[in-house]
């Protein structure tokens, strides 16, 4: 078994307009150190994931039966999440058709588009003073607290509360979103768009998993999940 670290991002999370997020394996690193990931991410996302709907886009990786399974084994029985989709970028072939059948998960292959920078990981809580810039999008795996400022070309993820300043889609793109635990800052922005979001009951926070910002009929919303 190779027990060594990845030194790049094993597994790069997006997430989709549908709500689902798609995980992109890294194609170069072992099956364990993708796995060894994971486990550190669930450790870290305070049950983020939890009932999540999942895509898995292996690219160019090789298709293992074997390493799908145990993916999906994973993700079913420890996050309690469903991995509704698996992408490809090499050549679809009947093997892939029964694959499909026998796990019970639709296969589909796509164009592998040109490599787009990772996104910036946070490994800490965001504190007062802090401000964070990240070209694409941004993972905060703590909490972004008041006086603190995230700003992304893309999404920004918050693996905690956000109380801080948090933009997405800096560069102008209004299809970026913020996700967070519980959205509860002095200003969120997307695009050229502000919203200072109400402050909530805090006993009606145990019957969600999470909150999404995004931009609806011109103006920002938030969405609870």
């Amino acid at each position: 078994m190779d027990n060594r670290e990845p030194t790049a991002v094993a597994v790069q999370i997006r997430a989709q307009r549908d709500g689902q997020f798609v995980f992109v394996l890294d194609p170069s690193l072992p099956f364990q150190m993708i796995l060894r990931y994971l486990e550190k991410r669930w450790e870290e996302s305070n049950k983020f994931f939890r009932s999540a709907k999942i895509v898995i886009d292996l690219g160019l990786r090789p298709f293992r039966f074997d390493e799908i399974l145990a993916l999906r084994d994973l993700l079913k029985n420890k996050w309690h999440a469903t991995i509704t989709e698996l992408r490809l970028g090499h050549r679809f072939d009947s093997f892939f058709e029964w694959a499909s059948r026998q796990i019970g998960i639709p296969i589909h292959q796509i164009p592998i588009q040109e490599k787009e920078p990772e996104p910036v990981i946070i490994r800490q809580t965001c504190r007062s003073g802090t401000r964070v810039e990240a070209p694409q999008d941004c993972i905060v795996l703590g909490d972004v607290n008041p006086g603190a400022e995230v700003i992304a070309g893309r999404d920004i993820i918050v693996f905690g509360v956000l109380r801080g300043m948090a933009h997405a889609g800096a560069y102008g793109n209004t299809a970026a979103k913020i996700w967070a635990l519980s959205i509860e800052p002095s200003q969120i922005r997307i695009a050229d768009l502000v919203a200072i979001p109400p402050r909530q009951d805090k006993s009606s926070l145990q019957s969600k998993r999470y909150e999404v910002a995004e931009v609806r009929d011109g103006q920002i919303q938030v969405i609870s999940f």
